[in-house]
């Protein structure tokens, strides 16, 4: 591969495919599989739906890569581990990069535009509001992964209004919490990593601000996600698949990562972030099981 097209995919991230990219598919797929379940979807439609959203998650996860290393160019320089990114190392140039966004944004509006009206809408105010806006909260504030949950969450209002055509906001609220929750843990334990240079450089960070009390504060957000996927599960009516694959497997195995990772080792908190998405697959895996024993509950 030419090395200026090499470097373009190092931007996007894509050469690290999945990782990162199914990070920020779980809030889509989460979203658009309880609403599947909600208005008893087909499984063909499921599974097309499914490939629709692990396409779009991509493609808002390269466009997001893109935004934060055209931002964070001076900061990526001071730290070891992003100082050879590719904007940071001038192997591309802002100009290829606002391009490269361009043309990512468009693919994006355009399977937004296919999704309905209102769920265009949402995605349309969402997306630049929240995703674009995320590198700038390491500039001022210290909680900047409970930010990006945030962001990453509009795509559970967006996937249930576009499934099932309407605003169930006891649902949307719940499983977004819950998507808040779980992407704003595991991109703490990504932060662990560069906390040192993180210090040395200004960036504020979830791992900086939380030292050696990571552990119990992670919990606590394990433990919401719990109660959060818990209590959506009772208002989709969702039988006990749901409850031990999804709420209950998940709750456990996050919790073991919490505990078990040393946030003082780089490698071992990439170790425990690239697992992360097993019990983020749990989850997926608990609602298209419900859903399938409930579609032949119903055809009986």
């Amino acid at each position: 591969m030419p090395s200026k097209a090499r470097s373009l995919l190092e931007l996007t991230r894509l050469h690290w495919f999945p990782v990162g990219c199914d990070f920020m598919f779980w809030p889509f797929a989460w979203g658009s599989l309880a609403a599947s379940y909600h208005v008893a979807l087909p499984m063909k439609e499921v599974v097309t739906n499914t490939l629709f959203y692990a396409l779009l998650g991509t493609l808002v996860h390269s466009a997001g890569c893109v935004i934060n290393d055209m931002l964070d160019r001076e900061f990526d320089r001071k730290v070891e581990r992003s100082k050879n990114r590719p904007i940071a190392s001038g192997a591309v140039t802002m100009l290829e990069a606002s391009v490269l966004l361009t043309v990512l944004v468009a693919a994006i509006f355009y399977m937004f535009s296919t999704a309905g009206p209102t769920a265009l809408l949402l995605g349309l105010v969402g997306l630049p509001a929240c995703g674009g806006t995320y590198p700038l909260m390491k500039r001022w504030m210290y909680w900047p992964s409970l930010y990006l949950g945030f962001a990453a969450s509009w795509a559970v209002p967006f996937t249930w209004v576009a499934i099932t055509g309407e605003f169930d906001w006891g649902m949307i609220l719940n499983v977004g919490v819950a998507s808040c929750c779980w992407t704003c843990l595991y991109d703490t334990i990504y932060a662990c990593q560069d906390k040192k240079d993180d210090e040395k450089a200004g960036v504020k960070s979830m791992a900086v601000r939380l030292g050696d009390g990571i552990r119990p504060a992670l919990s606590v957000f394990d433990a919401t996600f719990f109660a959060c996927l818990l209590w959506a599960g009772y208002l989709n009516g969702q039988h006990l698949p749901f409850y031990v694959m999804s709420v209950i497997a998940p709750f456990l195995l996050c919790l073991w990562h919490i505990w078990s990772f040393d946030h003082n080792d780089p490698l071992d908190s990439w170790k425990k972030f690239t697992a992360g998405r097993h019990g983020a697959a749990l989850v997926c895996a608990g609602l298209v099981v419900d859903h399938y024993c409930n579609l032949v509950s119903l055809a009986i």
